[in-house]
Protein backbone atom coordinates (compact mmCIF):
# COMPACT_ATOMS: atom_id res chain seq x y z
CA UNK A 1 0.00 0.00 0.00
CA UNK A 2 1.26 3.50 -0.80
CA UNK A 3 2.15 5.88 1.98
CA UNK A 4 -0.08 8.86 2.67
CA UNK A 5 -1.92 10.97 5.17
CA UNK A 6 -5.65 10.99 5.89
CA UNK A 7 -7.28 14.16 7.16
CA UNK A 8 -10.98 13.73 7.99
CA UNK A 9 -13.34 16.44 6.78
CA UNK A 10 -14.81 18.91 9.30
CA UNK A 11 -17.48 17.43 11.56
CA UNK A 12 -20.91 17.34 9.98
CA UNK A 13 -24.20 15.95 11.25
CA UNK A 14 -26.20 13.97 8.69
CA UNK A 15 -29.84 13.30 9.57
CA UNK A 16 -31.22 10.56 7.32
CA UNK A 17 -34.56 8.78 7.05
CA UNK A 18 -36.30 11.40 9.17
CA UNK A 19 -38.97 13.87 7.97
CA UNK A 20 -37.54 17.29 7.27
CA UNK A 21 -40.04 18.99 9.57
CA UNK A 22 -38.89 16.89 12.52
CA UNK A 23 -35.22 17.49 11.75
CA UNK A 24 -35.62 21.25 11.29
CA UNK A 25 -37.69 21.59 14.45
CA UNK A 26 -34.97 19.90 16.47
CA UNK A 27 -32.25 22.08 14.93
CA UNK A 28 -34.14 25.32 15.54
CA UNK A 29 -34.62 24.40 19.17
CA UNK A 30 -31.03 23.28 19.76
CA UNK A 31 -29.52 26.33 18.07
CA UNK A 32 -32.01 28.86 19.39
CA UNK A 33 -32.33 30.24 15.84
CA UNK A 34 -34.71 33.19 15.55
CA UNK A 35 -33.80 34.76 12.20
CA UNK A 36 -33.81 32.10 9.48
CA UNK A 37 -33.49 32.77 5.76
CA UNK A 38 -34.89 30.10 3.45
CA UNK A 39 -33.15 29.60 0.08
CA UNK A 40 -34.54 27.45 -2.70
CA UNK A 41 -35.22 27.40 -6.43
CA UNK A 42 -38.24 28.88 -8.16
CA UNK A 43 -40.12 25.63 -8.75
CA UNK A 44 -39.85 24.37 -5.17
CA UNK A 45 -40.85 27.78 -3.82
CA UNK A 46 -44.18 27.85 -5.69
CA UNK A 47 -47.37 27.48 -3.59
CA UNK A 48 -48.33 23.87 -3.06
CA UNK A 49 -44.79 22.62 -3.65
CA UNK A 50 -42.25 21.13 -1.25
CA UNK A 51 -41.12 24.52 -0.03
CA UNK A 52 -44.39 24.82 1.88
CA UNK A 53 -43.35 22.10 4.31
CA UNK A 54 -40.05 23.81 5.04
CA UNK A 55 -41.76 27.16 5.64
CA UNK A 56 -44.22 25.53 8.02
CA UNK A 57 -41.39 23.86 9.94
CA UNK A 58 -39.55 27.17 10.30
CA UNK A 59 -42.65 28.98 11.54
CA UNK A 60 -42.11 32.40 13.07
CA UNK A 61 -38.31 32.03 12.86
CA UNK A 62 -38.54 32.54 9.09
CA UNK A 63 -37.62 36.16 8.38
CA UNK A 64 -36.69 36.03 4.70
CA UNK A 65 -36.74 33.93 1.56
CA UNK A 66 -34.65 34.00 -1.58
CA UNK A 67 -35.49 32.04 -4.73
CA UNK A 68 -34.48 31.97 -8.36
CA UNK A 69 -30.94 30.63 -7.98
CA UNK A 70 -29.81 29.90 -11.54
CA UNK A 71 -27.93 26.81 -12.70
CA UNK A 72 -24.20 26.74 -11.98
CA UNK A 73 -24.51 29.39 -9.24
CA UNK A 74 -23.64 32.59 -11.12
CA UNK A 75 -21.78 35.27 -9.21
CA UNK A 76 -24.75 37.61 -9.50
CA UNK A 77 -26.93 35.19 -7.52
CA UNK A 78 -24.20 34.67 -4.93
CA UNK A 79 -23.95 38.42 -4.31
CA UNK A 80 -27.75 38.75 -4.27
CA UNK A 81 -27.98 36.05 -1.63
CA UNK A 82 -25.15 37.49 0.47
CA UNK A 83 -26.93 40.85 0.44
CA UNK A 84 -30.18 39.24 1.60
CA UNK A 85 -28.44 37.42 4.46
CA UNK A 86 -26.85 40.69 5.51
CA UNK A 87 -30.10 42.64 5.27
CA UNK A 88 -32.05 40.08 7.32
CA UNK A 89 -29.28 39.72 9.92
CA UNK A 90 -29.72 35.95 9.54
CA UNK A 91 -28.60 33.59 12.29
CA UNK A 92 -29.32 30.44 10.24
CA UNK A 93 -29.85 29.54 6.58
CA UNK A 94 -31.94 26.60 5.36
CA UNK A 95 -31.33 25.57 1.74
CA UNK A 96 -33.68 23.29 -0.18
CA UNK A 97 -32.53 22.26 -3.63
CA UNK A 98 -29.74 20.81 -5.71
CA UNK A 99 -26.10 21.62 -6.30
CA UNK A 100 -26.61 25.15 -7.58
CA UNK A 101 -28.61 26.22 -4.51
CA UNK A 102 -26.08 24.53 -2.24
CA UNK A 103 -23.05 26.11 -3.92
CA UNK A 104 -24.68 29.54 -3.92
CA UNK A 105 -25.22 29.35 -0.14
CA UNK A 106 -21.64 28.20 0.45
CA UNK A 107 -20.25 31.04 -1.63
CA UNK A 108 -22.62 33.63 -0.15
CA UNK A 109 -21.66 32.77 3.43
CA UNK A 110 -18.00 33.03 2.38
CA UNK A 111 -18.67 36.44 0.83
CA UNK A 112 -20.44 37.53 3.99
CA UNK A 113 -17.49 36.52 6.16
CA UNK A 114 -15.03 38.39 3.92
CA UNK A 115 -17.05 41.58 3.28
CA UNK A 116 -17.49 40.82 -0.42
CA UNK A 117 -20.35 42.89 -1.86
CA UNK A 118 -19.60 43.04 -5.61
CA UNK A 119 -19.36 40.30 -8.21
CA UNK A 120 -15.85 41.25 -9.34
CA UNK A 121 -14.56 41.11 -5.78
CA UNK A 122 -15.18 37.35 -5.67
CA UNK A 123 -11.78 37.21 -7.40
CA UNK A 124 -10.30 37.71 -3.92
CA UNK A 125 -11.73 34.33 -2.83
CA UNK A 126 -9.70 32.24 -5.27
CA UNK A 127 -8.10 29.09 -3.80
CA UNK A 128 -4.80 29.86 -2.15
CA UNK A 129 -5.84 33.36 -1.10
CA UNK A 130 -6.05 34.19 2.59
CA UNK A 131 -9.67 34.47 3.72
CA UNK A 132 -11.88 34.22 6.79
CA UNK A 133 -14.05 31.14 7.28
CA UNK A 134 -17.84 31.53 7.20
CA UNK A 135 -19.50 31.88 10.59
CA UNK A 136 -23.16 31.79 9.57
CA UNK A 137 -24.45 28.21 10.05
CA UNK A 138 -26.74 26.58 7.52
CA UNK A 139 -28.71 23.42 6.94
CA UNK A 140 -28.82 21.68 3.56
CA UNK A 141 -31.90 19.73 2.47
CA UNK A 142 -30.78 18.25 -0.87
CA UNK A 143 -33.25 17.36 -3.61
CA UNK A 144 -30.71 15.84 -6.03
CA UNK A 145 -27.76 13.47 -5.81
CA UNK A 146 -25.00 15.95 -6.70
CA UNK A 147 -23.71 15.66 -3.08
CA UNK A 148 -22.18 19.14 -2.97
CA UNK A 149 -23.62 19.61 0.50
CA UNK A 150 -20.95 17.26 1.86
CA UNK A 151 -17.91 19.19 0.64
CA UNK A 152 -16.22 22.52 1.23
CA UNK A 153 -16.01 23.24 -2.50
CA UNK A 154 -18.38 25.54 -4.37
CA UNK A 155 -18.68 25.84 -8.14
CA UNK A 156 -19.48 29.44 -9.05
CA UNK A 157 -19.80 30.81 -12.58
CA UNK A 158 -18.04 34.02 -13.51
CA UNK A 159 -20.44 35.34 -16.15
CA UNK A 160 -17.76 37.63 -17.61
CA UNK A 161 -15.95 34.72 -19.30
CA UNK A 162 -18.16 32.63 -18.82
CA UNK A 163 -16.19 30.19 -16.68
CA UNK A 164 -17.12 27.99 -13.77
CA UNK A 165 -14.62 28.43 -10.96
CA UNK A 166 -14.11 26.34 -7.84
CA UNK A 167 -13.99 28.11 -4.48
CA UNK A 168 -12.65 26.26 -1.45
CA UNK A 169 -12.68 27.04 2.25
CA UNK A 170 -12.86 24.28 4.88
CA UNK A 171 -15.67 26.02 6.77
CA UNK A 172 -18.08 26.30 3.84
CA UNK A 173 -19.81 22.94 4.19
CA UNK A 174 -23.08 23.00 6.14
CA UNK A 175 -22.94 21.77 9.73
CA UNK A 176 -26.14 19.80 9.15
CA UNK A 177 -27.48 17.86 6.15
CA UNK A 178 -31.01 16.43 6.18
CA UNK A 179 -31.61 13.48 3.84
CA UNK A 180 -35.38 13.17 3.53
CA UNK A 181 -36.33 11.06 0.51
CA UNK A 182 -39.76 12.68 0.40
CA UNK A 183 -38.04 15.97 -0.49
CA UNK A 184 -36.78 14.41 -3.74
CA UNK A 185 -40.07 13.29 -5.24
CA UNK A 186 -40.60 16.53 -7.19
CA UNK A 187 -37.12 16.42 -8.72
CA UNK A 188 -37.46 15.90 -12.50
CA UNK A 189 -36.34 12.38 -13.46
CA UNK A 190 -33.63 13.59 -15.84
CA UNK A 191 -32.14 15.76 -13.08
CA UNK A 192 -32.44 13.03 -10.43
CA UNK A 193 -30.84 10.33 -12.55
CA UNK A 194 -28.27 12.68 -14.06
CA UNK A 195 -27.02 13.68 -10.62
CA UNK A 196 -27.10 9.99 -9.72
CA UNK A 197 -24.51 9.42 -12.43
CA UNK A 198 -22.59 12.35 -10.97
CA UNK A 199 -22.49 10.43 -7.68
CA UNK A 200 -21.27 7.35 -9.57
CA UNK A 201 -18.57 9.60 -11.05
CA UNK A 202 -17.56 10.76 -7.55
CA UNK A 203 -17.09 7.15 -6.45
CA UNK A 204 -15.23 6.13 -9.61
CA UNK A 205 -12.83 9.06 -9.76
CA UNK A 206 -12.21 8.92 -6.00
CA UNK A 207 -11.26 5.23 -6.12
CA UNK A 208 -9.03 5.86 -9.15
CA UNK A 209 -7.49 9.03 -7.72
CA UNK A 210 -3.75 9.66 -7.66
CA UNK A 211 -3.98 10.32 -3.89
CA UNK A 212 -6.76 7.99 -2.76
CA UNK A 213 -6.78 6.90 0.90
CA UNK A 214 -7.94 3.57 2.39
CA UNK A 215 -10.97 5.27 3.94
CA UNK A 216 -11.96 6.80 0.60
CA UNK A 217 -11.48 3.46 -1.17
CA UNK A 218 -13.87 1.69 1.20
CA UNK A 219 -16.54 4.37 0.95
CA UNK A 220 -16.29 4.60 -2.84
CA UNK A 221 -16.65 0.84 -3.25
CA UNK A 222 -19.73 0.71 -1.03
CA UNK A 223 -21.23 3.72 -2.80
CA UNK A 224 -20.78 2.05 -6.17
CA UNK A 225 -22.40 -1.14 -4.91
CA UNK A 226 -25.45 0.89 -3.79
CA UNK A 227 -26.01 3.48 -6.49
CA UNK A 228 -26.64 1.52 -9.74
CA UNK A 229 -29.13 -0.81 -8.08
CA UNK A 230 -30.93 1.95 -6.18
CA UNK A 231 -31.17 4.14 -9.30
CA UNK A 232 -32.69 1.20 -11.20
CA UNK A 233 -35.23 0.68 -8.41
CA UNK A 234 -36.30 4.33 -8.57
CA UNK A 235 -36.58 4.10 -12.36
CA UNK A 236 -38.93 1.13 -11.94
CA UNK A 237 -40.91 2.64 -9.03
CA UNK A 238 -40.51 6.44 -8.72
CA UNK A 239 -42.46 6.53 -5.42
CA UNK A 240 -40.17 4.02 -3.70
CA UNK A 241 -38.84 6.19 -0.87
CA UNK A 242 -36.56 3.43 0.44
CA UNK A 243 -34.83 3.26 -2.94
CA UNK A 244 -34.56 7.05 -3.04
CA UNK A 245 -32.96 7.05 0.41
CA UNK A 246 -30.48 4.39 -0.75
CA UNK A 247 -29.59 6.72 -3.62
CA UNK A 248 -29.06 9.57 -1.15
CA UNK A 249 -26.89 7.43 1.10
CA UNK A 250 -24.88 6.27 -1.92
CA UNK A 251 -24.32 9.88 -2.99
CA UNK A 252 -23.28 10.79 0.57
CA UNK A 253 -20.70 7.98 0.67
CA UNK A 254 -19.47 8.64 -2.87
CA UNK A 255 -18.18 12.13 -2.11
CA UNK A 256 -16.54 11.57 1.26
CA UNK A 257 -13.13 11.12 -0.30
CA UNK A 258 -13.47 14.50 -2.02
CA UNK A 259 -14.53 16.06 1.29
CA UNK A 260 -11.32 14.70 2.84
CA UNK A 261 -9.06 16.09 0.11
CA UNK A 262 -8.85 13.26 -2.43
CA UNK A 263 -8.40 14.72 -5.92
CA UNK A 264 -10.65 13.75 -8.81
CA UNK A 265 -9.91 13.46 -12.52
CA UNK A 266 -10.76 14.70 -15.97
CA UNK A 267 -14.42 13.70 -16.01
CA UNK A 268 -15.07 16.23 -13.24
CA UNK A 269 -12.52 18.73 -14.52
CA UNK A 270 -13.83 18.82 -18.08
CA UNK A 271 -17.33 18.73 -16.63
CA UNK A 272 -16.74 22.02 -14.82
CA UNK A 273 -15.96 23.67 -18.13
CA UNK A 274 -18.87 22.03 -19.94
CA UNK A 275 -21.10 23.45 -17.21
CA UNK A 276 -19.73 26.96 -16.99
CA UNK A 277 -18.90 27.48 -20.67
CA UNK A 278 -21.44 25.31 -22.48
CA UNK A 279 -24.22 25.41 -19.87
CA UNK A 280 -24.59 21.65 -19.41
CA UNK A 281 -26.12 20.36 -16.14
CA UNK A 282 -23.64 18.88 -13.63
CA UNK A 283 -24.86 15.34 -13.88
CA UNK A 284 -25.07 15.23 -17.64
CA UNK A 285 -21.41 16.15 -17.99
CA UNK A 286 -20.63 12.94 -16.09
CA UNK A 287 -23.05 10.94 -18.24
CA UNK A 288 -21.18 12.05 -21.34
CA UNK A 289 -17.56 12.27 -20.20
CA UNK A 290 -17.01 9.50 -17.64
CA UNK A 291 -16.98 6.53 -20.06
CA UNK A 292 -14.53 8.32 -22.37
CA UNK A 293 -12.23 9.34 -19.53
CA UNK A 294 -12.28 5.77 -18.18
CA UNK A 295 -11.24 4.41 -21.56
CA UNK A 296 -8.45 6.98 -21.78
CA UNK A 297 -7.22 6.18 -18.26
CA UNK A 298 -7.51 2.39 -18.56
CA UNK A 299 -3.87 2.02 -19.54
CA UNK A 300 -2.74 3.32 -16.14
CA UNK A 301 -5.48 2.12 -13.78
CA UNK A 302 -7.09 -0.90 -15.39
CA UNK A 303 -6.85 -2.99 -12.20
CA UNK A 304 -8.66 -0.32 -10.20
CA UNK A 305 -11.36 -0.06 -12.86
CA UNK A 306 -11.80 -3.84 -12.67
CA UNK A 307 -12.42 -3.62 -8.90
CA UNK A 308 -15.09 -0.99 -9.52
CA UNK A 309 -16.65 -3.07 -12.28
CA UNK A 310 -16.97 -5.92 -9.77
CA UNK A 311 -18.59 -3.57 -7.25
CA UNK A 312 -21.17 -2.67 -9.91
CA UNK A 313 -21.90 -6.39 -10.22
CA UNK A 314 -20.30 -7.51 -13.49
CA UNK A 315 -16.71 -8.77 -13.61
CA UNK A 316 -16.85 -9.54 -17.34
CA UNK A 317 -17.83 -6.10 -18.66
CA UNK A 318 -15.36 -3.20 -18.55
CA UNK A 319 -16.26 -0.39 -16.19
CA UNK A 320 -16.62 2.19 -18.97
CA UNK A 321 -19.17 -0.01 -20.73
CA UNK A 322 -21.10 -0.63 -17.50
CA UNK A 323 -21.31 3.10 -16.86
CA UNK A 324 -22.42 3.74 -20.44
CA UNK A 325 -25.08 1.03 -20.13
CA UNK A 326 -26.35 2.53 -16.87
CA UNK A 327 -26.60 5.95 -18.52
CA UNK A 328 -28.57 4.43 -21.41
CA UNK A 329 -30.88 2.48 -19.10
CA UNK A 330 -31.85 5.71 -17.35
CA UNK A 331 -32.60 7.48 -20.67
CA UNK A 332 -29.86 10.05 -20.10
CA UNK A 333 -27.78 11.82 -22.77
CA UNK A 334 -24.68 9.88 -23.76
CA UNK A 335 -23.16 12.40 -26.19
CA UNK A 336 -22.46 16.11 -26.12
CA UNK A 337 -24.77 16.58 -29.08
CA UNK A 338 -27.61 14.92 -27.13
CA UNK A 339 -27.11 17.51 -24.40
CA UNK A 340 -27.09 20.32 -26.95
CA UNK A 341 -23.33 20.78 -26.68
CA UNK A 342 -22.23 22.87 -29.71
CA UNK A 343 -19.32 21.31 -31.60
CA UNK A 344 -17.87 24.73 -32.38
CA UNK A 345 -17.08 25.18 -28.67
CA UNK A 346 -14.94 22.06 -28.36
CA UNK A 347 -11.56 23.77 -28.95
CA UNK A 348 -12.45 26.45 -26.38
CA UNK A 349 -13.56 23.82 -23.88
CA UNK A 350 -10.30 21.93 -24.41
CA UNK A 351 -8.27 25.07 -23.72
CA UNK A 352 -10.35 26.07 -20.68
CA UNK A 353 -10.11 22.54 -19.25
CA UNK A 354 -6.37 22.94 -18.76
CA UNK A 355 -7.11 25.57 -16.11
CA UNK A 356 -9.14 23.16 -13.99
CA UNK A 357 -7.56 21.65 -10.89
CA UNK A 358 -8.89 18.16 -11.54
CA UNK A 359 -7.78 17.94 -15.14
CA UNK A 360 -4.30 18.52 -13.73
CA UNK A 361 -4.77 15.54 -11.35
CA UNK A 362 -6.13 13.08 -13.90
CA UNK A 363 -4.39 9.69 -13.42
CA UNK A 364 -3.10 9.73 -17.02
CA UNK A 365 -1.73 13.19 -17.85
CA UNK A 366 -3.70 15.60 -20.03
CA UNK A 367 -1.20 18.40 -20.43
CA UNK A 368 -2.35 20.15 -23.60
CA UNK A 369 -5.52 21.14 -25.41
CA UNK A 370 -4.45 18.76 -28.16
CA UNK A 371 -4.66 15.90 -25.63
CA UNK A 372 -8.10 16.94 -24.33
CA UNK A 373 -9.70 17.64 -27.71
CA UNK A 374 -9.88 13.97 -28.88
CA UNK A 375 -11.84 13.10 -25.71
CA UNK A 376 -14.33 15.86 -26.47
CA UNK A 377 -14.59 14.87 -30.11
CA UNK A 378 -15.23 11.25 -29.13
CA UNK A 379 -17.89 12.43 -26.68
CA UNK A 380 -19.57 14.67 -29.25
Amino acid sequence: MNQGRYTPPPAQQVVYGQPVATALGAELESRGARRVVFVTNTSLAAPGRLGDGVRAALGTALVGELTGIAAHSPRSDVIRLAAALRAHDADLVVALGGGSVCDAVKAATLCLANDIEREQDIDALAPGREMRAPTLPWIAVPTTLSAGEFTAFAGVTDERVPRKEVLYQPGMAPPVVVLDAAMTTATPPRLWFGTGIRAVDHAVETYCSINVTPMAEALALHALSLLPRALARVAAAPDDLAARLDCQVGAWLSVQGVAAGVDLGASHGIGHVLGGTAGMPHGETSCVMLPHVLRYNHAVNGARQAALAAAMGDTATPLAEQVAALVASLALPARLRDAEGPKSLLPTIAEESLLDLWVKTNPRPLDSAAAVLPLLEAAW
